[in-house]
């Protein structure tokens, strides 16, 4: 299947399971050095959200996204057979590694207050 037609499939998985899959620009400071991307499953206010670079290679997409809903009951969902093994894939890797129970409320997270930048300092 090709690389852009498997990120599509997996967008739809992500949509049968009620997850939202949303794209968009990081900060590349947030990156270390572009080779590691950033992005991932999350829960914003009871809803359940992907988030990916947009600016990440194709194949740093499809591995946040397989490796995010890897984490996800997909049981229920119908999806092609290498779409299903993509997903499988990520999740045995990330089994080495302990995911967060994402089904319980977090607190809020704050973030601190920073000096202003260029302003008058003494």
């Amino acid at each position: 299947m090709e690389l852009g037609r498997l990120l599509q499939e997996l967008i739809a998985a992500a949509r049968k399971a009620d997850i939202t899959v949303r794209a968009e620009p990081f900060d590349p400071g947030l990156s270390e050095k572009g080779t590691k991307w950033r992005g991932g499953l999350c829960v914003v206010r009871g809803q359940r959200i992907i988030l990916l670079d947009e600016r990440a290679p194709l194949v740093d997409r499809i591995a946040t996204l397989a490796a995010s809903l890897a984490s996800v009951d997909l049981e229920h969902v119908f999806m092609p057979p290498i779409v299903r093994a993509t997903i499988g894939a990520y999740g045995r890797e990330a089994t080495a590694r302990p995911l967060p129970n994402l089904t319980e409320p977090r607190p809020p997270v704050r973030a601190r207050r920073r000096a202003p930048v260029g302003g008058d300092q003494e």
